[in-house]
């Protein structure tokens, strides 16, 4: 049931906020620890009860124009909420309590959403070690594990966030993307999701990685429920249209170009479906190939973290005041919080740290002006509307690096035996997530298709 139908039902009176928060907590406490142990939600807040329970006696409910009025939300665990804890997965950051809601949580609440609690993750948004940590572990939360199939690769960071919602824990959940983190593992989980432009969606209280790239974004079953979630995540720009208007089967007038990547292995089969698809709705189809679509923004990266988390830790309330002394704590104990190591975190605190580095800011502009010059020539070059792929792992690193937008949906339903993801892949320049919208719209409704854990009884898809 897509979240409008829900939140009428709820101002309608038929079903409570509290009710339908309950049978996600049901659900977590059936799936996550016991059951299949998937392990993707870290916390349930103490506080979900009191703000259901608010929303159902509200005087204005049923009458409310709050598009997630009295939804159940649950968010990635390096995205602030007040009062509890927002240790991005480390272990010695667990004293470290959020004072105040982020702000991409005040326009959740704005919005009616209820915050039922946090998924795990890959460690700092997977920035903890080269030496083999896999995705979706942590140290102070073990191992998120694939809804599918516990052989699978949950991907990541934001892989608690995947699961929760292919779990169908709760509607929608959030979780956040610095190159591919969003994107990932959604492809892998069978999921939508939406990478918004860089700025669309703030970055106040998340505990970053690059500020130059991070940004929170929505992981849902359908491509309606994350253009709702987006559309309450970026609430507060005035410039931003409503999403919801962008969900047509109408491509009448688009250019969209249909690209492959040298050396990447693509379907073929699926290629074909996908052109038919668009010219099936009055789109024109742009063929193309790119020479390349990935630029190595890792140096960049290993000097912005360490700014980062150090300006961040310096103004929180926690025992660790900066990168050299989560370092020094996860040495003092190393049993629990060094099963893969830190390299990593050791050699962005080995760079300068410094955002006026000569060296860091010239590699910094000549990565962002060969990323740029790639899609820019791809898309305004051609006067596409977008672009899109089929893929089992995604070129996200143009839409990150540039801080465009990009979507996937899910290609086909999930094979349970063999690890064998597909989904399309699309993005555009920045502030075009409506044609985005339109396109994956398009080619869901055109599909048709469910993907669904095996195990989840037929009344919990």
């Amino acid at each position: 049931m897509h979240i409008q139908e829900l939140v009428r039902q709820i101002k309608a009176g038929t079903l409570s906020s509290t009710q339908l928060c309950e049978e996600s907590i049901r659900r977590i406490t059936e799936h996550d620890q016991n059951g299949r142990k998937l392990n993707a939600v870290s916390l349930i807040s103490p506080f979900w009860r009191e703000e259901a329970r608010a929303l159902d006696e509200a005087e204005e409910r049923a009458v409310s124009d709050k598009p997630l009025y009295g939804i159940p939300v649950l968010v990635k665990d390096n995205i602030e909420v007040k009062g509890l804890p927002n240790p991005a997965g480390s272990y010695v950051l667990r004293d470290l309590i959020a004072e105040e809601d982020s702000a991409v949580i005040k326009r959740l609440r704005n919005a009616g959403a209820v915050i039922l609690g946090k998924c795990c993750l890959s460690e700092f948004a997977y920035w903890m070690s080269e030496d083999g940590m896999p995705s979706g572990y942590s140290s102070l939360n073990g191992q998120v594990v694939h809804p599918y199939n516990p052989s699978f690769d949950p991907s990541g960071s934001s892989s608690g966030s995947a699961v929760a919602a292919a779990a169908r824990y709760c509607p929608i959940t959030v979780g956040t993307e610095t190159d591919g983190s969003l994107m990932s593992p959604a492809i892998s989980n069978g999921i939508v999701s939406i990478k918004p432009t860089l700025g669309l969606v703030p970055q106040d209280g998340i505990l970053p990685l690059s500020h130059v790239q991070d940004t929170a974004g929505p992981m849902a079953n359908s491509v309606e429920d994350c253009a709702l979630l987006l559309e309450a995540m970026s609430a507060d720009d005035t410039d931003v249209a409503e999403f919801r208007s962008a969900l047509s089967s109408d491509l009448r007038g688009k250019r969209i170009g249909v690209f492959t990547v040298k050396d990447y292995v693509h379907d073929m089969e699926y290629l074909g479906r996908l052109k038919q698809i668009i010219s099936d709705h009055g789109g024109e189809v742009v063929e193309f190939e790119l020479e390349k679509a990935e630029i190595d923004e890792y140096e960049c990266l290993v000097t912005e973290f360490k700014y980062d988390i150090n300006r961040y830790l310096s103004q929180r309330n926690c025992k660790a005041r900066s990168l050299h002394d989560i370092i020094r704590m996860n040495e003092e104990d190393a049993q629990r919080c060094l099963k893969h190591g830190q390299s990593l975190l050791i050699k962005s605190e080995n760079s300068s740290g410094s955002m006026d580095d000569p060296e860091y800011r010239k590699l910094r502009t000549a990565v962002n002006a060969e990323a740029s010059s790639i899609l820019n020539s791809a898309i305004e070059g051609q006067n596409l509307s977008c672009m899109v792929t089929v893929c089992s792992s995604a070129p996200t690193n143009l839409a990150a690096i540039t801080g465009a937008c990009s979507m996937v949906i899910p290609a086909r339903e999930v094979n349970e035996t063999a690890y064998d993801p597909l989904s399309f892949y699309m993005l555009s320049t920045h502030r075009r997530e409506e044609e985005l919208i339109r396109l994956a719209f398009t080619l869901e409704q055109a599909l048709g298709i469910t993907c669904r854990p095996s195990w989840l009884p037929a009344d919990e898809a």
